[in-house]
């Protein structure tokens, strides 16, 4: 009896052993492959620090929009930018999509649910995706993470590992010279040249900025400010001092403007274009209005969230109902529709180890 249990033991230990080896062999086919050598123009940044607040899950890349279908897992789709001409990029889950050149840049967390690579295929972390190339990718990240946003050649992270929590990484657009930056949370979302932005948490929220050139962070602004973002000259942020309205700060003449006399949950801007939710107990809605305060427009009743603009629709769900999404012009008419991504039928291979980027 002895015997049978023990050959019954190296059965299930030898079964452990060939899922763990398998487990290895993907690993290092998709984050051990070199791919293609990518370079990008100076001045680009992979998506709006707005569309970054609110999860990343829209990105607009010339005639194309690239978005995360809350119908079908968060999976990476594509359409034109009138919502014609739907298509299935990659069937893993994601949020934060950059776009730059001929790549996807995401924050993957899962395959999906048909995962059959079980506990031990958990892939989440950062990855390049070759567009036009479907399961075409290079892990640049094996993490959990937050935040991504790629400036120029690099991508910066909210990396999170059971030591350290929640910090600061940085890594190539070629998934090398991977670095902690800041042993801290740092929003990504307020980009300008090449200084990134961000409400200091361990000093009440006042304003730091890191230079991606020297990677040195010091402080920049004595306004406590919660989820900033840059746009056309101002720093768009809520005010922590002052019941959360919104506020913008002119960084030439540094005057700050307060936009809203109510408390904003979250908002989004683009151009000369702004969308928040007002916070109410009875009468919360989503409200559009210029970057100037006015000509403030209600767009829907009711309590809304990650705002993502587009500069032909801007797209929000209900709070807490992720798959309950709608579109409003952005600049047009302000009466909203509900958005339906259609979904694609998957394929087998959907998810494809292939030979790196070509």
């Amino acid at each position: 009896m002895a015997k049978k249990k023990n050959n019954k033991g190296r059965k299930i230990l030898g079964i452990i052993i060939v899922f763990v080896l398998i487990g290895g062999i993907i690993a290092l086919a998709v984050f051990g492959r070199a791919g293609s050598k990518v370079s990008n123009p100076k001045g680009t940044m992979g998506n709006t620090g707005g569309n970054i607040n609110n999860e990343g899950l829209f990105v607009e890349d010339g005639d194309t929009v690239y978005f995360c279908n809350p119908l079908d897992n968060n999976f990476i789709y594509s359409m034109k930018a009138d919502g014609s001409d739907q298509k299935l990029v990659q069937g893993v889950s994601a949020k934060y999509l950059n776009s730059a050149g001929d790549y996807l840049y995401y924050n993957q967390t899962g395959f999906g649910d048909d995962n059959s690579y079980g506990f031990i295929g958990n892939m989440n972390g950062i990855y390049r995706l070759k567009k036009g190339k479907k399961g075409n990718t290079k892990g640049l990240d094996r993490t959990n993470s937050g935040q991504l946003i790629l400036i120029d050649n690099d991508v910066y992270y909210q990396h999170y590992d059971n030591t350290n929590g929640m910090t600061l990484y940085q890594c190539s657009v070629n998934g090398g010279d991977r670095t902690e930056v800041l042993k801290e949370i740092v929003n990504l979302s307020c980009i300008i040249g090449d200084t990134i932005f961000y409400p200091d948490q361990n000093n009440n929220f006042y304003v730091n900025s890191l230079d991606t050139e020297t990677l040195n962070a010091s402080p920049a602004l004595s306004i406590r400010m919660y989820n900033p973002v840059y746009s056309d000259g101002y720093i768009y942020y809520i005010s922590i001092d002052d019941n959360y309205s919104l506020y913008r700060y002119n960084i030439n003449n540094r005057n700050e403007e307060k936009l809203t006399k109510e408390r904003v949950d979250c908002f989004n801007v683009l151009g000369g274009v702004l969308f928040y939710q007002r916070n109410s107990k009875t009468e919360p809605c989503l409200i559009r209005m210029s970057t100037n305060g006015s000509s403030a427009s209600t767009v829907a009743m009711g309590n809304y969230t990650n705002i993502n603009m587009t500069s032909t629709y801007t797209y929000y769900h209900t709070y807490g109902d992720p798959k309950d999404m709608y579109r409003v012009s952005t600049t047009g008419s302000p009466s909203p529709s509900r958005f339906t991504p259609e979904v694609i039928v998957q394929q087998k291979d959907k998810f494809q180890l292939g030979g790196g980027d070509k």
